[in-house]
């Protein structure tokens, strides 16, 4: 049993405490990864419960025996053959196959707003998260990005970031989201949650492959949580390329004079006062540094609570068998 997956169990009040299971601890994180999909209306296939699954490390085959050999498919799952849903769940099966759709619509479009933001001066990475890169994109959801910048160039190149987000909500399709910024000097992630991992895990990394691998590496702990998710999803997508490097290069340069550190100074100091201090915000953010952009709290705690759920009901089903 891996460290979570134990660490939980010897909580009698966690959802995952399993004093009355009768599944064994590889069924019982099965159950876990389908349930937290589910949060998300997801039916992941075989290899993705086992990429994701929670808490134990093991082999694809070890999945695909604690599904196919135990209780799981005759009591609490249902499958088409390859997708996997929460028993009474079974339309989430057919939703899968309308959202990669939707997903393959917009690569298109995902890999020109990867390119544009990989453009901008300063940027180290440029990854996919959020329900694109899950392969679970709604028509109306938005893409999402998560950016990694030199040190000491973060906020100004958020405000950059943020101000075509704006024009593309005024004037675009209203799909260009980039929400979550970190620097090169903060690649540890100061919230550590079952939901952060599965962040980390899920990101497609279309620029800067190289300050992916240290982000992951700065992340380890992740691994505790979802330890067969080493390394980038596999897509069927190529990195994409940044033109005019020598022109990229100048606009660093510039952005790196004093009149630039005094606007990275400025933005730091405004956005980190609204962020940590004003009460529309407090609370309800993670804190801001000069590194590292704030994470929405309430958005993990409302995943997590609903994955929490579905646990408890098979906690309530094993008990009452």
């Amino acid at each position: 049993m891996g460290a979570f997956l134990t660490r939980f169990a010897s909580d009698p009040q966690h959802p995952a405490a399993e004093p009355k299971a009768r599944l064994s601890s590889l069924e019982y994180a099965v159950y876990s990864t389908v349930a937290y999909r589910d949060v998300f209306d997801f039916a992941p296939t075989l290899s993705e419960i086992h990429r994701y699954l929670h808490s134990v490390r093991c082999e694809p085959k070890d999945v695909e025996a604690a599904i196919r050999q135990g209780r799981l498919l005759d009591q609490y799952l249902v499958s088409d053959g390859r997708l996997f849903a929460l028993r009474g769940r079974a339309h989430i099966l057919a939703l899968r196959s309308q959202r990669q759709a939707t997903v393959q619509k917009f690569w298109p479009l995902a890999r020109a707003y990867a390119r544009f933001l990989a453009s901008f001066p300063h940027v180290r990475m440029v990854a996919l998260t959020g329900s694109f890169a899950a392969q679970n994109l709604r028509e109306d959801g938005d893409i999402d990005f998560m950016l990694l910048t030199d040190a000491g160039a973060m906020w100004r190149t958020r405000a950059l970031a943020m101000s075509a987000a704006l024009c593309n909500r005024k004037f675009g399709n209203q799909k260009f989201c980039p929400n979550v910024f970190l620097s090169m000097a903060a690649l540890s992630l100061g919230r550590k949650s079952l939901y952060d991992a599965h962040e980390l895990s899920q990101m497609v990394p279309l620029y800067g492959h190289a300050a992916y691998e240290r982000l992951r590496e700065a992340n380890q702990w992740s691994e505790d949580y979802l330890p067969n998710a080493r390394g980038a999803p596999i897509v069927a997508q190529p990195a994409v390329t940044v033109g005019l490097p020598a022109l990229r290069a100048a606009a660093e340069w510039v952005s790196n004079s004093p009149v630039g550190k005094a606007l990275e100074n400025f933005e730091a100091k405004r956005k980190i006062h609204r962020f940590n201090e004003t009460d529309r915000l407090k609370g309800t953010w993670t804190k801001s540094t000069r590194e590292s952009h704030s994470l929405r709290d309430s958005i993990r705690q409302e995943i997590e609570d609903a994955w929490r759920q579905r646990v408890e009901a098979l906690n309530a089903m094993e008990a009452s068998s």
